[in-house]
């Protein structure tokens, strides 16, 4: 309470003085530095000036709401928008600078809000069992909670006579009684926002007779989500949620409290990591590009101030800086939203930008992302992959969400088959690979759009064969002929419906010159996992996905490896120069565009495809194998992502980018880039278990059955990086930098790099005598001279 008693003693001149010396980003000013903070004054003005508006706009807006009425909306009535959040701001502004203007303005929208019920037509009541005690006049959970704190402040004011104030428990009660009468529960955002609206009530309305029960259900649904973890992998229902519960815990006066649970402390380390170069957390799950970034502005903001965290507070001001347009005073939500994170924020802090780089998006168990970045600036090169699953939290509310609500496309809940896909790569401030979207319409578009595997660039895997076709001339069957095939997008169609699989990290490491990943998903019911391996290649510029599949059955399956675009601006043999322009309408920088470099793999189909997603056509690019596996077999994709200027003449890296060969055959997938005077070599293991070969001695690996060749390297090492130069000042002799991971030898054309060397290991399983062995190093990296 500090900053606002300071806020009542400067008054409105002071104020407006305050919030006149910063310019900001507004429309034609010079937009400020992304980590400039915004002054709280600024966000108060922009709340009093769009309440100003809207006040002045009041019977243009109730017109206009009147004209597009729907009483068929499939969520019932629907009163008009903007007038509570106009309420709740001239509440404020009454409390804190006592101006008894404010205070009318509130209390009328407050005691005529319920008139609106009066365009709702009797044929439209009459087909919900829900209004069979009335209709209610605040229907909408998300916004229910603005109508009680604009009241819980006219009623301390003591600016309302008891026939007033009767009329609005009245309606705060009824509206109460008709939230009740859906359960929702769970740590989820419609559960929290339930919960606020029950906190807010027994507040506001203390001796009300229902205060008992409102209190219980308070509990019910509010002790689910303090201190617990999110069970909503989706961008905008986690903005909601933490917004919610800042409000919820703003009614019992414990927001103190929630920011002690490490629940909160972990959301703000977790989103903070998550912030791209555009300015906002990634679209994932349920999710539009750049939606609900006001959610997180002011859970950032709050969170600063309580923790103290110049990161957190630059992140504010990225957001803000990037989206605020204190022009548009028209935006009424928005401007009760800013009102929270001035009421919330702290002025005394300046913004620092992390330093952080590439890593996890804090473990493995929770967040289940990892961040590939060189920076954190609107032109920093930046790539999410995303290997969350349901995981084994929240088990019971999931599957009361399952079991109440049509949600069968969904990865319970609000998220998408969207496991170890890619959500979004951006460099030079473009966006060169983004997410799928929301929806067309409830509860899902067609096949699933946009929730569904084919939507996300990942692997897709189906147990069965595609109808393959062929080419004239081909011999696939016994005639020559063209014989068209299907389509893979229509082999992989179905009705959408989510399929439970699970994920685990495998690796992450980073380093100076490169950084990597590898993930897996493990699907017990199709018999199969698929590891994604992820090579970040820093200089030159470019990311080698390896996608390895390996069979726990044997059966007959197709692998699709699936990226998408909006514009393929030039192809080649194998290699697809792709762009975005837009993103649902939004215009994006043009500045690079991604060229996307398929390796060859035998036998497969490669090809485009039309795909809607995100609200636009886009198009989608394949490489395909179908075909009998055994048990235990593995098979491959390599896809190298490559960023690039816009204006850059026809790519010349698919000359320069090759396959190695590898022995035994299968074991590994490696890739050799040739740039100048140097030579890259990428390689993984694909069958980690491959050095397993015995049971009743420790260790359980031997470097024979484990070990594989990869172009001129041998090891048992799971991954391998080198790069190959020339010395400086000699034009024969050349250096080789290296690292294998998760190794006990290493060799490069017959010369031993590194060996582990052996200790003794005891216990032995079959009782034999203690013996020697050898354990593996977590990596090795080392620069060497070869000789000429």
């Amino acid at each position: 309470m500090r900053r606002l008693k300071s806020l009542r003693v400067k008054g409105w001149f002071g104020i407006l003085c305050l919030a006149l010396l910063w310019t900001g980003p507004d429309s034609g000013a010079a937009p400020a530095g992304p980590q400039e903070a915004i002054p709280l004054t600024r966000y108060l003005e922009f709340a009093r000036a769009a309440a100003e508006w809207t006040w002045s706009h009041t019977d243009d807006l109730i017109a206009q709401w009147k004209q597009n009425f729907d009483p068929d909306n499939v969520f019932g009535y629907r009163p008009p928008g903007g007038l509570l959040e106009m309420a709740a701001i001239f509440g404020f502004l009454y409390e804190t600078e006592n101006k008894p203007e404010y205070a009318q303005r509130a209390k009328k929208v407050l005691l005529t809000y319920g008139d609106y019920r009066s365009v709702f037509p009797d044929r439209a009541k009459a087909k919900r069992p829900d209004y069979e005690d009335g209709v209610p006049a605040l229907p909408d959970f998300f916004t229910l909670m603005r109508y009680i704190r604009a009241y819980d402040v006219l009623r301390r004011g003591g600016v309302l006579t008891r026939d007033e104030d009767n009329t609005i428990q009245g309606e705060i009660a009824h509206s109460l009684e008709y939230l009740l009468r859906t359960q929702e529960w769970g740590p989820m955002n419609r559960a929290a926002l339930r919960a606020e609206s029950l906190a807010w009530a027994i507040r506001a309305l203390p001796e009300h007779p229902r205060r008992e029960v409102w209190e219980m259900q308070r509990r019910a649904l509010g002790d689910d989500n303090w201190g617990n973890w999110q069970i909503e992998d989706a961008t905008i229902y986690n903005g909601v949620w933490l917004y919610s519960l800042l409000g919820y815990s703003e009614a019992l006066d414990k927001q103190r409290e929630l920011f002690k649970t490490p629940e909160m402390y972990y959301y703000s380390r977790y989103y903070l990591q998550l912030l791209s170069p555009a300015g906002m957390i990634p679209d994932f799950g349920d999710a539009h590009w750049e939606a609900n970034w006001p959610h997180f502005l002011v859970f950032f903001e709050a969170a600063a101030a309580a923790y103290r965290d110049p990161l957190l507070k630059w992140a504010a001001a990225t957001i803000g800086g990037t989206f605020i347009d204190f022009q548009n005073v028209r935006n009424i939500g928005l401007a009760f939203m800013l009102l929270d994170a001035c009421r919330w924020g702290e002025d005394d802090l300046d913004p620092v930008p992390p330093s952080s780089l590439s890593g996890e998006v804090m473990e493995d168990v929770q967040g289940k992302k990892i961040v590939f970045r060189n920076g954190w600036d609107p032109r920093s090169t930046y790539l999410l992959l995303n290997y969350r699953d349901e995981g084994d939290g929240g088990l019971n509310f999931r599957d009361y969400l399952r079991d109440t609500i049509p949600v069968e496309e969904e990865k319970m809940t609000h998220g998408h088959a969207d496991e170890n896909s890619l959500v979004l790569l951006m460099s030079g401030g473009s966006v060169l690979l983004h997410d799928a979207g929301y929806r067309d319409y409830m509860p899902s578009g067609p096949y699933g759009a946009y929730r569904q595997d084919y939507f996300h660039n990942r692997l897709c895997v189906r147990p069965e064969k595609i109808w393959m076709g062929q080419k004239k001339g081909e011999s696939r069957y016994s005639i020559r002929d063209e014989i068209p095939g299907q389509t893979v997008l229509d082999f992989l169609h179905n009705a959408g419906s989510y399929r439970r699989v699970r994920t685990q990290k495998v690796d992450v490491l980073t380093f100076d010159d490169f950084d990597c990943s590898r993930t897996r998903l493990r699907d017990e019911d199709w018999g199969y996992e698929w590891d994604r391996v992820i090579v970040y290649l820093k200089d030159p510029e470019m990311f080698v996905v390896f996608d390895i599949f390996k069979a726990r059955r044997e059966e007959w399956f197709t692998l699709a490896d699936l990226w998408h675009t909006q514009k393929i601006l030039g192809q080649g043999e194998h290699w697809y120069r792709t762009a975005y322009d837009t993103i649902r309408d939004k215009a994006l920088p043009q500045n690079k565009d991604l060229l996307v470099h398929f390796l060859p793999t035998h036998p497969s189909l490669e090809g485009v495809e039309p795909i809607r997603r995100h609200y636009q056509d886009e198009r989608m690019i394949h490489q395909t194998i179908a075909r009998h596996f055994e048990l235990g077999e593995t098979a491959g994709f390599v896809t190298v992502l490559i960023p690039q200027p816009r204006e850059e003449a026809k790519p010349d890296w698919p000359g320069r980018i090759r396959r190695l060969p590898v022995n035994p055959d299968g074991a590994a997938l490696g890739v050799a880039i040739e740039d100048g005077d140097r030579t890259f070599l990428i390689g993984a293991k694909t069958d980690l278990r491959k050095d397993i070969s015995r049971d009743w001695l420790r260790p359980r690996y031997t470097y024979e059955a484990g070990k594989i060749r990869l172009g001129e390297f041998e090891t048992d090492g799971d991954l391998i990086f080198s790069t190959l130069s020339k010395r400086a000042g000699s034009p024969s002799e050349k250096t080789l930098s290296y690292t294998v991971v998760n190794l006990t030898k290493a060799l490069y054309r017959g010369r031993v790099l590194i060996e582990a060397r052996p200790s003794l290991f005891g216990l032995a399983f079959d009782a034999g005598p203690d013996s020697p062995g050898v354990g593996k190093m977590r990596y090795w990296r080392e620069r060497i001279d070869l000789e000429p």
